[in-house]
């Protein structure tokens, strides 16, 4: 893979919580498009020229996630070189139990996390740091939220509106 600076689009939200410190103020947050799917992930792969067949490619991804799986739902870690560790970390109800003896699965916990601690090693950073040396943010939409009502309750969806920047023309009316 060519050591290629990759963009990432970020979308410009304004703090609409009346109750917050930071109410009105403007922050950035990565714009999500729709996540790649098992097949999306192999044509991806399949885009970088490997000698392997689809189906090999997609075999091992398969097998690599139910192995994953697996080990994680028996407690155990698994570290990917290069990628980082996944680790499985139980989601605790809030205030505990007053001792050891009456703390039991069925009240004091609500689920099992999986968390991910990216790759430390110098060659293959990915911490939050590092991320930024591997690729271009660009400021791409403001998002505003319109509030519409879906199945007789209100909601709100967003709104993007394209940020244009000193650089770029300005489109004709």
């Amino acid at each position: 893979m060519a050591n290629v600076k990759r963009t990432i689009k970020i979308d410009c939200i304004t703090n609409s919580n009346r109750k917050s410190d930071y109410y009105g103020k403007v922050y950035g947050r990565i714009h999500f498009e729709e996540p790649l799917n098992l097949r999306g992930l192999v044509e991806h792969i399949m885009g970088h020229g490997t000698p392997y067949t689809r189906d090999i490619v997609q075999g091992v991804t398969i097998r690599l996630r139910d192995c994953i799986v697996e080990l994680l739902s028996e407690g155990q870690g698994v570290k990917i070189d290069g990628l980082g560790t996944f680790r499985p970390t139980l989601l605790n109800v809030k205030g505990g139990a007053d001792s050891v003896s009456e703390w039991n699965v069925q009240e004091n916990v609500e689920g099992v996390r999986v968390r991910f601690i990216p790759e430390g090693e110098k060659l293959d950073r990915i911490t939050h740091k590092a991320m930024l040396d591997k690729c271009v943010l660009e400021k791409t939409y403001e998002v505003t939220y319109k509030e519409i009502t879906s199945g007789g309750k209100p909601k709100k969806v967003p709104v993007y509106t394209p940020i244009v920047t000193e650089d770029e023309e300005q489109p004709e009316p």
